[in-house]
């Protein structure tokens, strides 16, 4: 019996909940670096809810390998936010605040494909699969605070 499909589908139902992390609700600025950087900032977010999309998909279908690619590209995805998101337009007002924002979501995503890395599902229902599930799980809800803080700042 496996138990990481309730944990994860449960937690990732919540990332679905990012409607238009870009789109409609990104700031308007003036400045053409600004909104470059802005567009970009809320197409990574847009991004990592396809992706949980994906993963929801891939979880209620037992599709591990699936699974496991699609929390890699989000974990890569973390790991590059620092370098492509490092030129901070100085005429965005509050860019400072959204690139730590986004530094803390990316490094969440890192970590829990680090996790997903060591203990890939699916586990069994006895103690030891319990306890990977709970820091896959805890790994993922840390990551989904992080990218809810980040969409937020962009309202």
């Amino acid at each position: 019996m496996t138990v990481t499909r309730s944990l994860l589908i449960a937690l990732l139902g919540c990332l679905l909940l990012l409607p238009g992390c870009g789109g409609e609700e990104r700031a308007a600025a003036a400045d053409p670096a600004a909104r470059a950087w802005v567009d970009a900032y809320g197409d990574q977010l847009d991004r990592w809810a396809e992706d949980a999309a994906k993963m929801s998909a891939a979880i209620q279908e037992r599709a591990w390998e699936r699974l496991g690619r699609v929390v890699r590209r989000m974990g890569r995805d973390g790991d590059s936010v620092r370098a492509r998101f490092a030129t901070v337009p100085p005429a965005l007002d509050g860019a400072g605040d959204l690139y730590a924002l986004l530094l803390d979501a990316g490094d969440a995503a890192s970590a829990w494909a680090r996790v997903y890395r060591r203990d890939p599902p699916p586990y069994l229902g006895n103690a030891d699969g319990l306890a990977k599930s709970a820091a896959l799980s805890d790994a993922a809800s840390d990551f989904q605070a992080k990218v809810n803080r980040a969409a937020d700042a962009l309202r």
